[in-house]
């Protein structure tokens, strides 16, 4: 969809297929479900691809057989299966991946609605092997070295955050040479289930209000000395045995941090602006 023209000629058939699918027999579907449903199918045909925009709300209002109410429920739920990124005062465009919240579930920012899930891109920044002390050595009851992933998690290309995530390097001693962009937008433990064969069964969660480090202040953009939220994550096994340990930084932002349950919301993956 990349003018006016190509939109016109996308919503008519769109339009077509909706009122097909409101004449046949048998139980009706809700027109925001067709609409949504054939959205998802160009998607997955590559009719649409990542980034290519979807027609303005008022547009398909006025050549769909929908009102706009049922366009932007239509919408809402293609956010919500991670289908498409919605961008305040831009539009709705086509994501550049999806995946369920796991790996990035903390970081569920709320939208200006205090409903909708912000788009998170997660980059990897470095993967090595480190001798450092900290917390995870108690977690871990190791003395050697352990690998550290690095990424940035920039929020709608708002703020960055960053996240540091330890394994023993015993246990997992060709994990340095995976390729970086193998981990980026992707849950860290979900590719340690699938390549290596480890499942984490549950994370215990610490959370307060901290000084970061001068070099995460840094890596972050953020005077020395900032005070930000700071995550501790520990990952365990189905057998109760330490997985992996993560420290997750958080700057200072007006966003509202969704604790509690976990939503079935899909994250937004991609490729962002520069905040």
């Amino acid at each position: 969809m990349q003018n006016s023209r190509d939109n016109v000629l996308e919503l008519d058939r769109l339009a077509r297929i909706m009122d097909e699918g409101t004449a046949l027999e048998g139980p009706r579907v809700p027109k925001y479900v067709l609409l949504s449903d054939q959205i998802v199918e160009d998607i997955e045909a590559g009719s649409l691809l990542p980034g290519q925009q979807l027609p303005g709300e008022a547009d398909m209002a006025a050549c769909l057989p929908a009102s706009l109410g049922t366009i932007q429920k239509a919408l809402a739920r293609l956010v919500d299966q991670g289908m498409v990124v919605r961008r305040h005062g831009t539009g709705t465009f086509v994501a550049d991946g999806h995946q369920r919240l796991v790996d990035l579930r903390h970081f569920r920012f709320l939208d200006d609605d205090n409903k909708t899930l912000l788009p998170v891109f997660a980059t990897v920044q470095n993967i090595y092997k480190t001798s450092d002390h900290g917390p995870w050595d108690d977690f871990f009851d190791i003395k050697g070295d352990c690998v550290c992933v690095e990424r940035k998690i920039n929020v709608n290309s708002e703020f960055i955050c960053f996240s540091r995530f330890y394994i023993p390097a015993d246990d997992y001693p060709d994990f340095v040479k995976n390729d970086h962009h193998a981990l980026n937008n992707i849950s860290i433990r979900s590719f340690l289930k699938d390549k290596y064969g480890v499942s984490t069964a549950r994370v215990d969660e610490e959370v307060a209000a901290e000084t970061m480090g001068d070099d995460i202040c840094a890596k972050m953009g953020l005077a020395a000395g900032s005070v930000g939220l700071v995550y501790h994550l520990r990952g365990f096994s189905y057998r109760d045995q330490p997985v992996s340990y993560q420290t997750v930084y958080i700057p200072p932002n007006c966003r509202r941090l969704e604790f509690g349950p976990i939503r079935a919301f899909p994250a937004i993956f991609g490729t962002p602006k520069t905040p």
